[in-house]
């Protein structure tokens, strides 16, 4: 993550630049001062966000909500803030992580909020870092379990409810990929995830051994 000096009121909002920051190399860049210009302006850059995802992944994947797409990036955007500024108060932590997402809970909301969500691990492993006891650390794991299409990585999250975007195709394989490039073992146990790392573990158990032993018997394998 990447802290600026700069000031960008005249321009930019600071949630289209951070989502500017991480369409461009992957970082989350934030300034140090909130600027006062209205963030609807990342709106078209959540689409291309939205756009490069689709590109890349090339699955069968849900619409694009912008209003759930604004509220993730806000809410990260202020995550990274928080991270950054340690005097932030545990009352203003508390409100802001608890803010209430704008749509109700299915595949297009899961998939809209991943596209900032998503880089909530790394920034969870980095705020844990400064400090495991730091109230901020707590309110990002109940983030973490409240969307889990976009925390696999994260340790140590109870009760979590796939339910919203495991039927859809799409996102069952991205939760099911990441689950296998972090050797996450704490996301097993549903049944239509495991019957589909079943089936993948089934021709290449090389890919995860740690998760593929969960469901063979690799006693006898022979190979």
């Amino acid at each position: 993550m990447q802290e600026t000096e700069e000031n960008p009121a005249q321009s930019y909002s600071d949630v289209a630049l951070l989502v500017q920051s991480l369409a461009n190399d992957g970082r989350a860049a934030v300034p140090l001062q909130p600027s006062n210009v209205d963030d609807a302006d990342a709106v078209p850059l959540l689409q291309q966000l939205d756009g490069f995802a689709r590109d890349e992944l090339a699955l069968d994947l849900p619409p694009f909500s912008p209003e759930v797409a604004l509220w993730a990036a806000r809410l990260f955007c202020n995550l990274c803030r928080f991270v950054v500024c340690r005097d932030i108060s545990e009352d203003q932590i508390k409100s802001t992580c608890n803010g209430a997402c704008p749509g109700r809970r299915g595949p297009e909301t899961d998939w809209s909020a991943d596209l900032t969500l998503r880089h909530l691990p790394n920034l969870f492993r980095f705020a844990r870092h400064l400090s495991n006891a730091d109230p901020l650390v707590t309110e990002m794991k109940k983030i973490a379990a409240n969307w889990p299409l976009s925390s696999v990585g994260i340790d140590g999250l109870e009760k979590l409810r796939i339910d919203s975007f495991i039927d859809h195709p799409g996102l069952r394989r991205l939760y099911a990929d990441r689950i296998i490039s972090v050797g996450d073992m704490s996301r097993l146990g549903h049944s239509r995830l495991d019957d589909l790392l079943r089936a993948d573990f089934g021709v290449h158990r090389e890919l995860a051994p740690s998760i593929a032993t969960k469901f063979f018997e690799t006693s006898h394998d022979t190979r």
